[in-house]
């Protein structure tokens, strides 16, 4: 089946920390080996048929551009762009994009997150190559116009792609990490910004504002005044990771963690410093699933029930298997594709990924 459908016990999980005393539902499980497989089959004859009748133009157009883009828009990634199941949900898509070259660079972080009320943000923006993917993806959506641009920290893997998306469509709010980093790519953006008539707000700890009539937004990173030491930018890339937007959503008794690339030892301070209000969930897994993040002590106080993490490959086989062992649902776009979470408000949640993620990952 290509939908989890969890449903959550809100006491229980509250009794506990929130920490996985929900049982997760698979709907492919069953109680004799006979009854799965009719089961089976008529699940794919069901999912055959959806895939044949639900795909809008829209999310047709889209897999086209991706395809023409060198990303492949098959499995399921109708299931995965349907919008039919988002009106009264806030529903975050995390895409898979791709970037070949012979350098190490990353395609880097892009999410696309609509409100119950139909409301659009787009988190970070990519690598500049990946900026007719993330176009591609929108469209396959039927999204013209983009309520808030959220810029996460002014890394080339997460702001690179933003500088065609401000060009390309409407945009009501740029909402940034203060932090300054003078490089080409940083420079562009914020031409950029500035050319499209947005407006720009400069996000802080302590921040709260609204995302739609429903959705509660709260920052918890960077800190309000940035200390930049003497010889600043040059080996900076800790310095800025740690000035990523750490923000939450909250809709309902439901919520998902934005935390950029933030390290390991931010972690611990943002820990300290928020305690309780980091569980959340669904985490947007820190810095790709590199090893610099995702502490033990932090996958405990986030306690995520999925985690995501964006990028070409496998950053860290461990982090993964540790969220797993954590009893996190995980998933990493270079294997699952593309990634859509739903939260209805009252504690349930829907998965529904484009490839299955392999056994024991």
């Amino acid at each position: 089946m290509c939908e989890i459908d969890y449903k959550a016990g809100l006491s229980a999980r509250h009794a506990a920390r929130r920490r996985f005393a929900a049982p997760v539902r698979h709907a492919s499980v069953v109680s004799s080996r006979a009854l799965a497989a009719v089961v089976a089959i008529l699940a794919l004859s069901v999912a055959a048929v959806s895939c044949a009748t639900q795909a809008s133009p829209a999310v047709e157009r889209g897999a086209a551009a991706l395809q023409a883009a060198g990303v492949p828009a098959d499995g399921r990634f109708d299931a995965v762009f349907d919008r039919s199941g988002d009106p009264g949900r806030l529903v975050a898509r995390f895409l898979r994009l791709s970037l070949v070259t012979e350098a190490d660079d990353k395609s880097g972080d892009s999410t696309i997150v609509v409100s119950p009320d139909g409301l659009v943000m787009l988190i970070d923006g990519g690598a500049p190559e990946c900026a007719d993917q993330v176009k591609a993806y929108l469209d396959a959506l039927g999204i013209a116009r983009i309520d808030a641009v959220v810029a996460s920290h002014p890394h080339v893997d997460h702001v690179g792609g933003l500088s065609a998306i401000l060009a390309s469509f409407p945009v009501g709010t740029v909402y940034a990490s203060r932090v300054d980093y003078p490089t080409a790519t940083a420079r562009a953006y914020e031409s950029a910004i500035r050319a499209s008539g947005a407006e720009l707000v400069y996000l802080e700890a302590g921040d709260s504002f609204r995302f739609g009539s429903d959705v509660v937004v709260d920052v918890f990173n960077p800190e309000p005044d940035i200390d930049y030491y003497d010889g600043y930018p040059a080996n900076s890339t800790q310095f800025v990771n740690n000035r990523s937007i750490v923000m939450k959503l909250s809709y309902g008794a439901s919520s998902m963690l934005f935390v950029g690339d933030v390290y390991t030892s931010h972690e611990l301070d943002l820990i300290e410093a928020w305690g309780e209000r980091l569980c959340v969930d669904v985490l947007k897994i820190g810095h790709h699933g590199s090893d610099t993040s995702s502490s033990k002590s932090w996958i405990r106080a986030v306690s995520p029930r999925v985690g995501v993490a964006m990028h070409d490959a496998i950053a860290s086989l461990k982090v993964l298997q540790n969220y797993r062992k954590a009893g996190v649902d995980t998933f990493a776009t270079c294997l699952s594709g593309s990634v859509r979470v739903a939260l209805d408000g009252a504690g349930s949640l829907e998965v529904a990924s484009q490839y299955n993620m392999p056994e024991g990952m």
